[in-house]
This record gives C-alpha cells, structure tokens and sequence, in this order.
C-alpha cells in the first residue's frame, strides 16, 4: 500500500471506539486488519483466538503454524477511553490526530501492511500477532495466544514511547504485579471505636508500611516502584465502622528486585506487611522484559533506523511496558519500536507524519536485509494450529 493509503486505513481504524469494554468494536477493528492482509496476501493463514471475550490473531504463510517464528510483529488495537471528537482522526501541522494513533493503532497499521510486503519473500517463518487487551493486561490476547504454543525468537512491539526527536528502541522494561487485597475488619458504632476493628484503618497503616519499603518516587528512578491505584472501604453511615477495606495494587520491580522474585514471594512480602490480609486477585504478574543488547536482530533495525532518521539511536529501560515482556518467560526476546507522537491516553493524542513516513520506511528496510542475513532453515517444524 501506498503511505497516503496507509494513512487512510488509521483514520479509518482510529474511528472504531475499540475500548476494552466495547467487545462489537474490538472485533471490527481486528476484522479490519483481518481484511488488509487478505487483500495483499490472500493465501496467508490467519488464526483466530479469543479469550474473556477479546479476540485476536496471528498471521502467517502456510497452512500451519511454525513451531517457532523467528520474526514477530505484534500490536494491540484496544485503546482507552476517550472523547467523541478523539475518534475522528484529524491531520493538522503535520501530525495525525486521534484516539489510539500513537497507543498504537498507526503502528498495527504499518506493522501488517510490512508484514504483507514480506511474508512470502523472507526465508525463515515471519508472523503477525494482533490482540484487543493490551491495555487490561494482556492476559487474553499475547499470553493467551503464548498459552496456546505461539513462540518466537525475535518480536518487534510497534508499542508507543518514543517521543519526536527522540530516537530510542527499549530493549529492557520493568516487570508488572497487579494485586487486588482486601482487608477484612469488625463493624461496630463509631461512637465505640473500641468495640470493632476499622476495615479502612486497616488498609491505611498497610499503606504506611508499603510505603516505608517503596516509598512513592519524587523523580524518575529505574527502581521498583509500588502505588495504590484505588481504595475502597464503606460501612454505609458515618456512624458505623467499615467491616471491609478493598485495595488495588500495582508494582512496577526491577529483575534484582528480591520481593518479585516470584508470585509466591510477592504475596509473603504483602502478607508480613499485614498477616491476615486476603488476596482477593492476581491480575497480572510478569518478568520484566530485557533483551541482550548484541542480539543480531536488534542490532540490525537499530541501525537500519539510524540511517532512516539520521540519528544515533539508544537502547533505553521503559518503565511500563508492552505485550513483548511474555515472550522472555518462555525463552524469546522482544523490543519496543513505535511510531513517534505523544498524549498517550490523553487529550490531543497524535503522531508525526514524518515519523510514520520513517517507521514504514526503517521497517521495510529492515525486513530487506534479513532476506539476505537470515540463513533459511533446512527445515521447519509446523505447529497445527
């Protein structure tokens, strides 16, 4: 496809309100990918997935699924919530507007129409993984699809991060712990305090202990940060003492980090901090992505981009991070590489032309010289999908 054409398709895409909640239009967003690579490929196997209700795909030459792709592309196309007028994509001082353009619908967009251009040239198993719940985990979209057999050597995540003029590709991120608790009390009159046990009290002095060991950073740090992300605790009058406290937990740890070693010791570092604390659910636990810098790969499109956008590119830490981070559990690598904007998840969300001119451009280049430094396997192991 032509770039004017590429742009068109996001504009279109950027109109489907494809929020987590909205399960009609994350299926109409996937079948819209769906139907730009049957229209430039129709003989590639697209294999459907679906997990809670969030659907998502993978692409691929052949009939069956490789055992291994050596090169994945992957991209999420669900996007938080925003106003009315965010999905209508405008173009204005030569940036594209609109919700999910750099949170990262234009980055799917270029990723499948490269992945098209080259799927049945390059000798080694090239895929495309699309999924719909990037930003509520991903645990029914990359890790599912993971759960289900999908491995792969080398992913690209056309994740956001990069800023214009900033000219990174993140080979390492913080790993996620997402942690509801609860913190069960005794109602009683508040004019007896003495009587219960204050739910609420209860979840404030665990606050006050979380944060002697984590305490909430003033400016960036690479460290392990942990932030409570809501509290709840109500008796329903101000006379009468909550009997339950709920609390959301989110940590963002270092790999050297020796309370997130393991799930089982994250819940024994909560549990001295208060031992009769219920955890009530585990939304997420994953190992902090690091690909080895002198990875051939990465070294490649690193300076494949830097002869795009003539600029030295850096390796750099993300403290959050994308889908990407599932693969380093199961013996792959991954990179964050994105289309540069800013505003993601706010108001006046955008990309630069010039940057998705470049993305589309470093990409393509990318995939031409592995044609040539990619050795073609002697044989490939097929997956039945």
């Amino acid at each position: 496809m032509t770039e004017k054409q590429l742009i068109e398709a996001t504009k279109r895409l950027i109109a489907i309100p494809s929020t987590g909640d909205n399960y009609e239009a994350l299926k109409q967003a996937l079948d819209f990918i769906a139907a730009m690579i049957w229209a430039q490929c129709p003989d590639v196997t697209i294999e459907r997935f679906e997990s809670n209700s969030r659907p998502s795909l993978l692409a691929y030459r052949g009939e069956q699924r490789p055992d291994r792709f050596r090169i994945l592309f992957n991209g999420h196309l669900d996007v938080v919530p925003g106003k009315p007028e965010q999905y209508k994509a405008v173009v204005k001082d030569g940036k594209l507007f609109g919700r999910g353009v750099y949170d990262m619908k234009a980055a799917c967009v270029a990723l499948t129409d490269v992945f098209c251009q080259f799927v049945n040239e390059v000798p080694y198993s090239l895929g495309l993984q699309i999924v719909t719940d990037e930003e509520s985990a991903g645990s029914d979209g990359t890790q599912h699809q993971i759960k289900q057999g999908v491995r792969a050597d080398f992913v690209v995540c056309g994740e956001c991060g990069r800023h214009p003029n900033v000219y990174e590709i993140a080979n390492e991120a913080k790993g996620i712990a997402a942690i509801d608790v609860a913190f069960p009390g005794v109602a009683a009159h508040s004019a007896y305090p003495w009587k219960g046990e204050n739910a609420a009290l209860r979840a404030s002095n665990f606050i006050q202990a979380l944060h002697k060991h984590y305490p909430a950073p003033e400016e960036e740090t690479h460290e392990t940060t942990v932030s409570v992300t809501a509290l709840a605790a109500s008796s329903g009058a101000h006379s009468k003492l909550p009997d339950r406290a709920t609390m959301m937990i989110v940590a963002r740890y270092t790999a050297a980090d020796p309370n997130f070693r393991s799930l089982e010791q994250v819940l024994t570092f909560l549990q001295r901090l208060d031992p009769d604390i219920e955890i009530v659910n585990v939304l997420d636990f994953s190992s902090p992505l690091y690909t080895n810098p002198s990875n051939s790969l990465l070294l490649r499109l690193k300076a494949t981009a830097e002869k795009v956008e003539a600029a030295e590119f850096s390796f750099v830490r993300r403290h959050g991070t994308g889908d990407g981070r599932f693969y380093g559990d199961v013996g792959g690598e991954a990179c964050e590489f994105g289309v540069a904007g800013d505003h993601a998840h706010a108001d006046g969300e955008y990309i630069t032309l010039e940057a998705f001119h470049n993305y589309i451009v470093t990409m393509r280049q990318f995939m031409e010289q592995t044609i040539t430094s990619e050795p073609k396997p002697t044989h490939i192991k097929a997956h039945v999908a």
